[in-house]
């Protein structure tokens, strides 16, 4: 076993290789325009391009799976169907599947992982030793890619071909690979390129522009491999402490506790000028969703500064055109309406997540988003809409928010650029969750690297708020550059398991699949059940952040707690077969078969 997966880290498969070297000499031979060689840094850019969000569907998926199962939006429709859409009803028997799209799953086979091994099959077929050992660095970087890749496909799968993959000369039917033996061979081999990094080799490639995760910086790529083997070992912590406790030890004793030590330093990719210009179909955060009613009540009720950063001001206010109109033209119960002081109480309202709350009783915030008001403009009558729920702020996941220029609904005070000069960036694991990560570590008595929970935990605050603040700054957001953390952290100091967890959860809004998992692995946010009459414990003020228990007026629904395993011509048939009645007979609580995605993956234990 242990030699099946060294030949998998280094992708070396003299079979594939030889077919791969004999086919391009094939396809030189017969095409003049091809040339016999790509630089291997071009071939890493070209690999990871707009790595993780390459395509449209990958963006929506988000939406509509973990931005709503940790309910940061909520469709804004209050069809019941709807609203229920999302979660598992055991009165049925089908459910829905957060990999829906298959996305994650296939870009593994398709594009990152297929390319990675190809590079490092390139790598180690260059002759010249001299020319090949400038490459160290980049292979280490492509072993990292490669297996952080696979640990996401692994996570919420369950299995995957791995040791087999990429090889169809020798393995045209791969067998699959399970999460309970992956997570120690992940270990292993982001361990073997930590330590290349480590090395700082002399005469290594220079990546500074071929690299659109850390420009070329090793120092980064070493903290952040380290941070990730931490992350991992934290996932099967229930199954096996020691390990992770092993993995602390050994990074704290032969890699000085490197770990991502600041933003400039957290894992991301900054994807390339035009990435998601054009908005038309990306505008869904803004025209199919809303904000959701646990996180801007949770933000209102600590008056998190972070607030006008992550949720946008609904239309009740003078930088709206049509708010004025109403004012000044409309009749007397248009006025009325808009002068509600509790509906003038705040700008920002989410809207209930729970299909029962479409009632009378959960008033305005049970309801779609918008409100019509009618004016008279001397003879004239004519209508305004105000939108009262607020939108998460769209900015942070497309372009412009999704706005296009002269857009009636956009504020006075929002604006629309040129596409070319807006640079996003897509977290994969910044600083504060490294923060909140070895907060939690710190406050469970494992090593720290130094630093108390308390340490660790006003650290990761101040990074997020420092990290939405960069955020709103370049993406235009208003006011964000006025943004003062200011005395946020002595109202809410450290105050145990539940204050980290809280905040992380309000950290994850850019990063939902890491909010999932904290809460498939921890149960927090717990959730809790909405009661119209009060009193609530969510946005009670206690810095404890509440899910919405999915009460649908006589059940309760169910957030799904793992994907679909996805079938390929070359992943079906026995070994497929085998591979789902291998995690049955593993775990029990995987479920009763493959589409069950109420069931568990094998970390995600009880």
């Amino acid at each position: 076993m242990k030699n099946i997966y060294t030949i998998a880290l280094g992708l070396l498969m003299a079979g594939t290789l030889a077919q791969s070297c004999k086919k391009e000499m094939q396809e030189i031979n017969t095409d003049p325009n091809q040339l016999n060689e790509t630089r291997p840094e071009f071939l890493f850019t070209s690999a990871t391009l707009n790595y993780s969000l390459p395509g449209r569907s990958q963006l929506m998926n988000k939406y509509r799976t973990t931005l709503r199962y940790m309910q940061y939006i909520v469709s804004d429709n209050v069809d019941k169907a709807d609203m229920e859409q999302p979660y598992c009803d055991d009165q049925k028997t089908t459910f829905p599947d957060p990999g829906s799209s298959g996305a994650l799953y296939f870009d593994f086979y398709n594009s990152i992982g297929r390319d990675c091994a190809r590079l490092l099959d390139q790598i180690n077929a260059i002759k010249e030793e001299g020319r090949r050992s400038t490459y160290r660095e980049l292979a280490a970087i492509c072993r990292i890619m490669f297996t952080y890749d696979a640990w996401k496909v692994m996570d919420i799968y369950g299995a995957m071909p791995y040791s087999q993959a990429f090889n169809v000369t020798a393995f045209p039917l791969p067998v699959y690979d399970y999460n309970w033996q992956a997570y120690q061979v992940f270990d292993k081999q982001l361990r073997d390129a930590a330590d290349v990094l480590r090395a700082k080799y002399t005469g290594q490639v220079n990546l500074s522009k071929q690299d659109f995760f850390y420009n070329g910086n090793m120092e980064n790529w070493l903290r952040f491999t380290n941070t990730l083997r931490i992350k991992i070992a934290q996932r099967f912590e229930k199954r096996n402490p020691a390990h992770l406790q092993a993995v602390l030890q050994d990074i704290a004793t032969n890699y000085q506790s490197m770990i991502i030590a600041n933003n400039a330093g957290s894992f991301g990719y900054s994807n390339v000028q035009d990435w998601n210009n054009n908005v038309d179909d990306l505008d869904q955060i803004q025209n199919v969703y809303v904000a959701a009613y646990p996180f801007v009540t949770f933000l209102k009720s600590t008056r998190d500064p972070r607030l006008p950063l992550m949720v946008r001001r609904n239309d009740w206010g003078d930088n709206y055109q049509a708010y004025k109109d109403i004012q000044e033209k409309g009749i007397p119960e248009s006025k009325a309406l808009l002068n509600d002081p509790l509906v003038n109480s705040s700008r920002y309202w989410g809207k209930h997540v729970f299909s029962a709350s479409n009632g009378a009783a959960y008033g305005w915030e049970g309801q779609p988003k918008t409100k019509q008001f009618t004016i008279k403009d001397g003879d004239k009558t004519a209508s305004r809409t105000l939108s009262f729920i607020s939108l998460i702020q769209t900015r942070l996941f497309v372009k412009n928010g999704g706005f296009k220029a002269n857009n009636p609904t956009l504020h006075k005070d929002e604006t629309v650029v040129d596409g070319n000069t807006i640079k996003m960036r897509t977290s994969l694991l910044n600083y504060a969750e490294t923060c909140f990560m070895m907060a939690e570590i710190a406050a469970k008595g494992g090593n720290g690297f130094g630093k108390s929970a308390a340490a660790w935990y006003e650290a990761g605050v101040t990074a997020s708020f420092d990290y939405y603040k960069a955020l709103g700054i370049s993406q235009n957001t208003p006011g964000a550059a006025d943004a003062q953390l200011g005395d946020f952290l002595t109202r809410y100091p450290y105050n145990g398991l539940t204050s980290v967890y809280s905040q992380a959860w309000v950290n994850f809004l850019t990063e939902p699949e890491e909010a999932w998992a904290m809460w498939k692995r921890t149960g927090y946010p717990q959730q809790e059940t909405f009661n119209p009459a009060g009193p609530n414990k969510i946005g009670d003020g206690s810095g404890i952040a509440y899910l919405e228990t999915l009460y649908t007026g006589s059940q309760y629904l169910k957030i799904p707690r793992r994907a679909v395993l996805q079938i390929t011509s070359t992943q079906m048939g026995p070994n497929l077969d085998k591979a789902i009645d291998d995690m049955k007979a593993k775990d029990p609580d995987y479920g009763v078969d493959r589409l069950d995605t109420r069931g568990r993956i094998w970390w995600d234990m009880k």
